[in-house]
């Protein structure tokens, strides 16, 4: 198990790319549907604690949601093998977004109207978090996720959405680390590709910048190239910036973009936001020994280094498994305490401080996302991730 590195409690019975030049969880994980209305009652009955997973299980991301959804399961199976929660077993429905944001606004209604779950374990896909963050609004249940862009919680006017919560670093704290890294090992100008239509990886952009600005670097404005769904002809869209000689790149869909570089011609190093991290390595095939990334966890911890050896051929994205497995945890300690009043549990969220296996998770209540939550930036030998450092948030 991972309780050496959980302090979970059971209560009375019972959480850019940048290219640069140069220079224990345990338990079996499955997926359940969406129960009708009267297994709701049900539940309730005899004594279960019912919450939802709203995840992309199948289309483009369902890596992803595959793996929040099989660590959530993990750390559901682990508290049930241990009594539950205050004596009250976790059922935990799977909701399958198909990565379409109406599937997922329809999908969530289901989950708090006809299931009446007590929480969402939400998806760490952005443009799905932005989907459902306006229809959250009008009910009671918490929405516990992973969308790294502060829009998902935090209205324009800077007041939360009052129900949708993060428990991983924000991708302004993403892009701070990120720059600070290549800022610290010396790269001096930098080339930025990203995707306009993607929230994470527009999300990193300004604070990646703004880092840069804090030691007098600045990007050209023509070293800043944006593109979208249409574009598949990455070769051109890198050429002006391999031809620039810069220091690094930031971008998204890394797989045909590193294909490209290397095609290019291009020796330089690629720092990446979460898109660098396992299993890039397996998609991509090839050496991956030129990619920095950020990532969530420590793979050299000998717990965490053999859980994902377990699981590694079930989960495409350890580090979102872990991430899943932590917001179960996280609930889990605040439904022990509080109980599943929606007051009195969206008030112990607003207010989490919890450690867990991807690090100590303290809320912000006016952002509803961590604060001072350190990550670590890796890079591969060959296709084996290599831990280079921790960086505090």
């Amino acid at each position: 198990t991972m309780k050496r590195i959980v302090s979970f409690v059971m209560a009375a019975g019972m959480a850019l790319s940048l290219a640069a030049c140069g220079g224990a969880v345990s338990g079996a994980s499955s997926t359940s549907t969406a129960a009708p209305a009267a297994s709701s009652a049900a539940a309730a009955d005899d004594g279960e604690i019912l919450i939802g997973c709203l995840q992309d299980i199948t289309g483009n991301t369902s890596g992803l949601g595959l793996s929040v959804q099989k660590g959530a399961q993990a750390a559901v199976d682990e508290i049930n093998a241990n009594g539950g929660i205050n004596g009250k077993k976790i059922v935990m429905n799977t909701y399958d977004t198909k990565g379409d944001v109406t599937e997922a606004v329809n999908s969530y209604i289901t989950a708090v109207t006809v299931d009446q779950v007590s929480l969402i374990v939400g998806p760490p896909v952005a443009n799905i978090a932005n989907a459902i963050k306006e229809t959250s609004e009008g009910y009671d249940v918490p929405v516990v996720g992973l969308a790294m862009d502060p829009a998902c919680q935090t209205k324009s006017e800077g007041v939360p959405y009052k129900n949708m919560f993060a428990l991983q670093p924000s991708a302004t704290t993403q892009g701070d680390i990120m720059a600070a890294f290549a800022v610290k090992n010396g790269y001096k100008t930098f080339g930025i590709l990203y995707n306009q239509e993607n929230a994470y990886s527009v999300s990193l952009l300004a604070p990646f910048v703004d880092r840069l600005a804090e030691d007098n670097i600045t990007v050209d404005d023509s070293m800043i190239v944006a593109y979208g769904a249409a574009d598949t002809d990455y070769k051109t869209l890198l050429l002006p910036l391999v031809n620039a000689n810069v220091d690094a790149n930031y971008t998204q869909q890394l797989v045909a973009i590193e294909t490209a570089a290397t095609e290019l011609g291009y020796k330089g190093k690629i720092i990446t936001g979460l898109d660098g991290a396992p299993g890039f390595n397996t998609t991509y095939g090839g050496d991956c020994s030129n990619i920095y990334y950020i990532n969530n966890i420590n793979t050299e911890d000998e717990t965490i280094a053999a859980k994902i050896a377990e699981i590694q051929n079930d989960v495409s994205a350890p580090n979102k498994y872990f991430l899943g497995y932590d917001i179960v945890m996280a609930a889990a300690d605040c439904i022990a305490k509080v109980g599943t009043d929606y007051t009195a549990l969206h008030d112990a969220l607003e207010n989490l401080s919890y450690e867990g296996v991807t690090g100590k998770i303290t809320i912000d209540p006016t952002t509803h996302m961590p604060t001072g939550m350190s990550m670590y930036m890796y890079t591969y030998d060959n296709q084996t991730p290599v831990m280079l450092e921790q960086f505090a948030g």
